[in-house]
């Protein structure tokens, strides 16, 4: 129980902490609650005295009176506490703390959204942790009301009959055990189907976003979908059913505690005291009323003692997310004010959490400042890994990587990803503004406007988003703007390359976000990024060869090894694998009707063709 309510007071804390002030409200409405229990007591008893002993009308007038007074003001103070107070502090917290676990998301090592388990419990916390905080509040607040006000009301019922007080304990006890008992049976089914949950909320999410409407119209997908929304559906209404009838019975056994022993009991015992004259009427009301109040007091106080640690089975998500630390982010130091020199890989080897096979091995590079790099090689060569091992993603088993001087395990993440500017193959449009989405941040000033406009003549795009009559401020997508643009495939892509050029990174990559371009279009946004870009260093992955041939280097990356490395003509010369792979890609591209593609010098002529080994271009 210690370590339970240790937990509720830590959660409790961030009540404090973001709305501080809502605690001398909540102390107003303890003693207005206690206030007003004890006038209904008192008060009504001594009225029903005087009107019995028929006293001064003016003696029950002021009675009458002094009760509405205090009724009225201390209801009002209740009245403006639950249903203003309350919902404008709720507000304030699930703001404030819900922003403070999204900015917590940043230090999530990204592996860790590769297991379920990880996932259930991370969902669990995102959802449940920006409510519960201000929910054990308000229950902790409402077992100091109703323990001032069951120790004041027991006092009076104990003073005047120890039997009575008796019959409310036990009646209160069967309500304390029978809900204790339901709350547990909730809990578990909410922990039993948190997986089934996120299955049903995947599939209304698919359902909801435009980016899936198109397959799902020319598609069986949608039907599939359907099918697992309805099986789930069905898993998690099954164990409802179960719990609500387990929890019906939970509450007859309740309800018979309530009516059965509480009023039954309460009502004939204090009838049978006012036949044989052994209280009078106003002592009969009063004690009756005391008596009531005080097993509703008692339960919730108790039911609160029984809520402690079912909160806290519901915190323990949320207090193991705000504990969580992670084993790669935010760890390290900063990375020194001098430029790149290099990106340096040595005898680098790595493979995924759970994984036996390794997805790189030994593989050693050097990338110097200002050089334009290409890594190319089929699906599921490594390509893409070796990248999210450069933004430090993950850790690698072995090896070593550097930039300049600094070796990566010592460095912190954010400060060097912010040496990269990159889009990726599964890069995202943002519901935001045009200049929003190109500089992935709030527009500050004229200056970012410009950037903005610099970026989108680079790609192409300029001329059409001027001509839109909202401009850069355009909403990207109509989901939430009638007048919001909705671009096309290509469009998108040159939309997100334009991150590159609006930033002041020292290092580009792009890991084929041009895929959905035609072959062409490809190399022209390839030639203008390393056109452009300066003394910037850029890494390409690439699928299409002949759309990397100008880059300073080319790397073949194939069953997670570097097998060629060189420029492109080197690379043809040696008649190599990514010879045989260039010659594929060429004779398709020539088969598809590409004919304009660049002449080649005799050296550069490839060999026979090698069939089967790279899809058409797309």
């Amino acid at each position: 129980m210690f370590k339970s309510f240790g937990k509720n007071l830590r959660i409790i804390k961030y009540v404090f902490r973001f709305c501080p002030t809502y605690v001398f409200f909540s102390i107003l409405y303890i003693a207005a609650n206690a206030v007003g229990s004890l006038a209904k007591i008192f008060l009504i008893k001594e009225i029903i005295d005087l009107v019995v002993n028929a006293s001064d009308f003016g003696a029950v007038k002021s009675a009458i009176i002094l009760y509405l007074i205090i009724i009225t003001g201390t209801t009002l103070v209740k009245v403006v506490y639950d249903n203003f107070l309350f919902n404008h502090y709720r507000t304030i917290y699930i703001g404030k703390i819900q922003s403070l676990m999204y900015s917590m998301t940043k230090t999530v090592d990204y592996e860790d959204f590769d297991n379920p388990e990880f996932y259930d419990k991370y969902s669990r916390a995102l959802r449940d942790g920006s409510t519960r905080g201000i929910r054990v509040y308000e229950d902790l607040v409402r077992f100091f009301s109703s323990m001032v006000n069951a120790l004041a009301i027991g006092s009076i019922i104990l003073i005047s009959d120890a039997i009575l007080l008796g019959i409310v304990f036990v009646s209160s006890a069967v309500l304390v055990v029978g809900t204790n008992l339901i709350n547990k049976k909730w809990y578990q089914l909410y922990k039993d189907t948190e997986t089934n949950n996120r299955m049903y909320r995947y599939v209304n999410r698919t359902f909801y976003q435009q980016k899936f409407a198109a397959e799902i119209k020319t598609t069986s997908i949608g039907d599939l979908l359907v099918r697992r929304y309805q099986d789930n559906a069905r898993i998690i209404n099954k164990a409802h059913l179960k719990t609500q009838f387990q929890v019906a019975l939970l509450t007859l056994m309740n309800q018979f505690g309530a009516v059965f022993i509480e009023q039954g009991g309460t009502y004939i015992y204090l009838a049978y005291k006012l036949f044989r004259g052994l209280v009078s009427l106003g002592e009969f009301t009063s004690v009756l009323n005391a008596a009531l109040s005080f097993s509703a007091s008692f339960v919730e106080a108790i039911s609160f003692l029984t809520r402690i640690k079912l909160n806290a089975m519901y915190i323990d998500d949320f207090l193991w997310y705000v504990d969580y630390q992670p084993k790669l982010e935010t760890t390290g130091k900063d990375i020194p004010a001098a430029p790149l020199q290099a990106l340096v890989v040595e005898n680098l080897s790595f493979k995924y959490p759970n994984n036996e096979p390794y997805t790189l091995e030994h593989i050693d590079l050097k990338i110097p400042q200002g050089e334009k790099l290409a890594i190319v090689g089929l699906n599921g060569a490594g390509k893409t890994t070796l990248i999210k091992l450069l933004l430090k993603f993950y850790d690698h088993e072995e090896g070593n990587i550097w930039f300049n001087d600094q070796e990566y395990r010592g460095l912190i993440e954010k400060a060097l990803r912010r040496q990269f500017s990159i889009v990726f193959q599964d890069f995202q449009i943002y519901a935001l503004s045009i200049a929003e989405n190109v500089l992935m941040r709030k527009a500050k000033n004229d200056d970012d406007l410009e950037l903005v406009w610099k970026a989108l003549e680079k790609v192409g795009l300029k001329e059409q988003v001027r001509a839109l009559p909202k401009g850069l401020d355009t909403m990207v997508t109509k989901e939430f703007d009638d007048e919001g643009v909705v671009f096309s495939g290509g469009d998108r892509q040159k939309l997100a390359i334009a991150r590159v050029f609006a930033s002041d990174a020292a290092v580009y990559i792009l890991d084929e976000p041009t895929s959905s371009l035609d072959p062409y279009a490809e190399k022209v946004i390839n030639d203008l990024i390393i056109t452009n870009a300066g003394n910037k260093t850029i890494i390409i992955i690439a699928h299409r060869l002949s759309t990397v041939v100008d880059v300073d280097q080319i790397i073949l990356i194939e069953h997670g090894k570097i097998i060629e490395a060189g420029t492109h003509s080197e690379l043809l010369n040696q008649k190599g694998r990514y010879n045989e792979l260039f010659t594929t890609q060429a004779s398709m591209y020539k088969k598809n009707g590409f004919h304009d593609e660049p002449a080649l010098t005799e050296a550069e002529k490839p060999g026979p063709a090698a069939p089967g080994l790279l899809t058409e271009p797309d």
